[in-house]
């Protein structure tokens, strides 16, 4: 095949070099087949005096190389999952940043024995207001714009403790902030073109939290049951409950359609669903000290968490590809050796 021109002059190149090394989320045979051509393509369209492949160009080489891995594993649902389950963690981060901003961070700081942070009780107000900042960019600029904004607002939710550490500043305890890193990740994969629906949840979440808080103050008469993160981990326990059986509810409803990205997006956020519930459930297993599980019960619980979590998705994964490779050779096996179509019995089968 003949590269373009431009591509011919990039032939050797530093940058060829690192373009291909990129083709490794492709399958073996597809790299040995169409690698020449992909990697062609991209130097052809690369400014003169590039030396790197631009973030867009490697975040688009390993997304299209993890589809065709997906698409020989009979599991192209898995990628059509992913914007689904970000949507859910987004709106999720969503209700839980406007509920502890409101019902927490603008509490008293003496219901929780700290020294306030300007006119909040932590440091966290700031992870809080970062991703509702998100909701309004993917509500008003979804796609890339979303997906960057989504990016800098986890950095800012992994940074925030490691400052509050070092200025000496409250910020908010690891049970809340564990399941929001993993949400968070989730959320790199926004959709780039949601409808209507999508782009308008994050601000309807906030609302209707923002509502459900005022009818909790107004119900303890100006006062609120929540006034220290102490007093959230049943109510987050049941957010992460509530997630998961809402985008289960989805992924059956899709299921009945022959779509099963529903029931992959369902196993994605099993783990952020059961990190939430994490304090609860170190407890009721390991017991607690003054009210709270140990640091070791809490770490043990919540590793094993991320164990059965990562482990449920490559299971269903390798009995898809073992699935689909059965198939695949029945069909094989069933073809006509002349023309290569496979015989009516097999297809009715």
């Amino acid at each position: 095949m003949n590269q373009p021109n431009h591509a011919q002059e990039q032939a050797g190149s530093p940058l060829e070099s690192r373009y291909r090394r990129l083709l490794w989320a492709y399958p073996g045979d597809y790299q040995a087949e169409r690698g020449d051509e992909i990697v062609g393509t991209y130097l052809d369209t690369v400014e003169p005096g590039r030396r790197w492949p631009s973030p867009h160009d490697a975040v688009d080489l390993l997304g299209a190389g993890l589809r065709e891995r997906l698409r020989g594993y009979g599991a192209l649902g898995l990628v059509a999952a992913l914007p689904l389950a970000a949507t859910a963690a987004l709106n999720t981060l969503v209700a839980v940043s406007a509920f502890l901003l409101l019902q927490v961070e603008f509490e008293d700081p003496r219901f929780a024995g700290l020294d306030p942070v300007g006119p909040f009780q932590t440091f966290g107000a700031v992870i809080w207001l970062a991703w509702l900042l998100v909701g309004l960019t993917a509500t008003v600029l979804p796609g890339a714009w979303a997906r960057s904004v989504a990016a800098g607002g986890l950095l800012l939710t992994v940074t925030v403790p490691p400052v509050a550490a070092i200025t000496g500043q409250p910020g908010p305890p690891l049970f809340v902030l564990v399941p929001v890193v993993v949400l968070g990740l989730t959320t790199l994969a926004l959709p780039s073109h949601p409808g209507w629906v999508a782009r308008s949840l994050p601000l309807l979440t906030a609302g209707c939290v923002t509502t459900a808080s005022g009818a909790f103050n107004a119900a303890e008469h100006g006062g609120s049951m929540f006034t220290s993160y102490g007093s959230t981990p049943e109510l987050l326990a049941m957010v992460g409950g509530l997630m998961f059986a809402l985008v289960l509810l989805v992924g059956l409803g899709r299921a009945l359609r022959a779509d099963d990205a529903g029931l992959w997006a369902a196993l994605l956020l099993a783990t952020p669903a059961g990190l939430f519930g994490a304090n609860q459930l170190s407890q009721g297993i390991w017991g607690s000290q003054g009210g709270w599980p140990t640091s070791v019960a809490y770490a043990v619980t919540t590793g094993s968490i991320l164990l059965v979590g990562t482990a449920l998705p490559a299971l269903a994964l390798a009995g898809q590809a073992t699935r689909h490779q059965a198939v695949r050779r029945r069909a094989l096996d069933n073809a006509c050796p002349t023309c290569g179509h496979r015989s009516t019995a097999t297809t009715r089968a």
